[in-house]
């Protein structure tokens, strides 16, 4: 069976292998919150697994590249990070087609799964296969068959929907009733030894009364964390998963506003509900169900009060000036936002805007990794005023850069070096994509020497493995190559979108939303302020650097 024709997308590069009937496959597999380890077969999530691999075993043009799970994570919304990292590879031309167990695996919201049906996949001319409905996008033709998903769909979205509700109303009864049990155990508490209610954990508990002295002795959420992670103080989850785990000052905060600590149960502090398209959102006290004497307590209800009260009159104050700064505040824009990054951790720096006593505001960008998440990472910052002044003098350097490399660029166009270069990148295309095609045919005659009987199953299997292995290292080796050609004919155009870029530029501009919008990709900053901007195209700038450097020099 051919492959479809790709269609033509600027905004979405994808590098695949041409005229081939082999199918990089992905499985994709997905458990949802409210089905406790299994699905709605009764299988767990395991089972979705093998029951894609049973039927990618039986297809000689699907060759599995990686298997995909978001494990409790529901159907109703699409933002779920194995489907995202499946998606970026979907992107990049590695996966051609995703097979899934059944369609309400792939997602229960109507809408949204069909927008990737109907719309998303075919652009990215990529397959789609349920096995259950025996539904693949490259065996219908917008017929009936065809028809039946959007129909699917919309009944899976109902179902997830009903789901929701019944939940709701079976949770509506216990909290009158006062029926509810515990769900997620509190940090200082564990199981009795017939799991019907908790008791206090001796080591943990005086974690929490530690906490709460320290708190209202006057030490801040944050302070109490970095003293509890400089004792190597074990956390719930580190007891529960392992791992690197760290108190942050949030985790604090949960134990100090959990009346748990009191003796009580108070169920229904925060709520979802689907079938009212709801996400998470913290619940009024007036609307939670307290259930007195649950249990033994750890803090006293003076203690407690006291603690709220402090966070009442603390939260208070900060929206008092908050409100009071509101207009000075909005002159100082966090112009980076989704751009910048720690550069020796990884995750996002976030911003802050605060008004000084002569009423300046000043702007920072702080790195809290080592406070919020698992990492070992400093809590380090640099002002905005700083970040500014750095960007703009690498963008202003790009701008005198690409100046030079035009004027190089237009010697080099018609030069024998360019030619030279050229022939060696379409050469080695040519070479990678025979070698590609010679491993594609001596799998498809492996495939007929098995269904003819020459080869057993145990020949056809070992042969086939190394043929995949093969292919798969040709695969990447092609896209590569096809890659480097493209990249190569684009820098050496007037249409070098790196110089356009920067050309568009005024270079005495001060730096704006606009510009970074326009020029910046990421920017990381390091714990001793060392700043790295990734300009957009940098594929483009790096290969047009290294052409010119090799091919004429900036001096000649």
């Amino acid at each position: 069976m051919g492959r479809k024709s790709r269609r033509n997308n600027d905004t979405m590069p994808v590098i695949a292998v041409q005229n081939t009937d082999i199918f990089p496959t992905a499985i994709y597999a997905r458990l949802s919150v409210e089905n406790s380890g299994k699905d709605d077969d009764g299988a767990a999530i395991e089972n979705q697994i093998d029951v894609c691999k049973e039927y990618i075993r039986d297809m000689p043009d699907l060759q599995l590249v990686k298997v995909y799970q978001d494990n409790g994570w529901t159907g109703t919304n699409m933002n779920r990070p194995a489907f995202d990292a499946m998606m970026d590879e979907v992107r990049a031309g590695r996966i051609r087609t995703i097979v899934v167990r059944d369609l309400s695996r792939f997602g229960r919201n109507y809408l949204e799964t069909g927008t990737y049906l109907e719309k998303i996949f075919p652009r990215l001319d990529v397959r789609f296969i349920s096995v259950k409905e025996n539904f693949d996008t490259y065996r219908t033709d917008g017929s009936a068959e065809s028809l039946m998903i959007p129909l699917q769909n919309l009944i899976n979205d109902l179902y997830a929907k009903d789901i929701s509700r019944k939940i709701h109303a079976v949770f509506k009864v216990q909290k009158e009733e006062k029926t509810f049990s515990w769900r997620t155990i509190p940090y200082g508490y564990e199981w009795n030894e017939d799991h019907t209610g908790i008791i206090v954990e001796k080591e943990q508990s005086e974690i929490v009364r530690e906490i709460y002295r320290m708190y209202l002795d006057g030490t801040g959420t944050y302070l109490i964390a970095t003293e509890l992670n400089h004792r190597q103080v074990q956390t719930s989850n580190q007891k529960k998963r392992g791992g690197n785990y760290v108190w942050s000052a949030q985790s604090v905060t949960s134990i100090l506003k959990n009346p748990a600590y009191t003796g009580v149960m108070a169920w229904g502090r925060s709520k979802s509900e689907l079938y009212r398209n709801y996400s998470t959102f913290h619940t009024p006290k007036e609307e939670w169900a307290i259930r007195e004497n649950d249990h033994e307590a750890i803090i006293s209800q003076e203690d407690y009060d006291t603690v709220q009260e402090l966070f009442e009159r603390s939260c208070e104050r900060t929206k008092k000036a908050l409100e009071r700064t509101k207009e000075q505040r909005k002159t100082c824009v966090d112009l980076f936002k989704g751009k910048l990054f720690c550069g020796d951790c990884g995750n996002r720096m976030y911003y802050t805007a605060s008004v000084a006593y002569n009423n300046k505001v000043y702007g920072r960008y702080n790195c809290k990794s080592d406070e919020m998440r698992r990492t070992g990472c400093s809590r380090h910052n640099i002002s905005k005023k700083r970040l500014d002044s750095k960007v703009l003098k690498v963008i202003q350097s790009q701008m005198d850069l690409a100046l030079e490399y035009e004027k190089v660029l237009l010697r080099l166009r018609n030069s024998e070096y360019r030619k030279k270069r050229e022939q060696k990148l379409k050469r080695q295309v040519s070479v990678v994509s025979g070698k590609l095609r010679s491993i594609q045919e001596r799998r498809t005659r492996l495939y007929e020497d098995y269904t003819e009987g020459i080869l057993d199953i145990e020949e056809y299997s070992l042969a086939k493995q190394t043929y995949e292995r093969q292919a798969d290292e040709l695969d990447k080796a092609y896209g590569m190559a096809v890659e480097e050609l493209r990249i190569f004919e684009e820098s050496i155009s007037e249409k070098n979108q790196w110089i356009m870029m920067l050309k568009e530029v005024d270079r005495d501009m001060d730096i704006t939303q606009e510009l970074v919008d326009s020029t910046i990709e990421r920017v990381y900053v390091y714990e001793d302020n060392a700043v790295e901007v990734v300009m957009k195209h940098r594929d483009i700038f790096d290969f047009t650097k290294d052409y010119v450097e090799k091919g004429g020099g900036l001096n000649e």
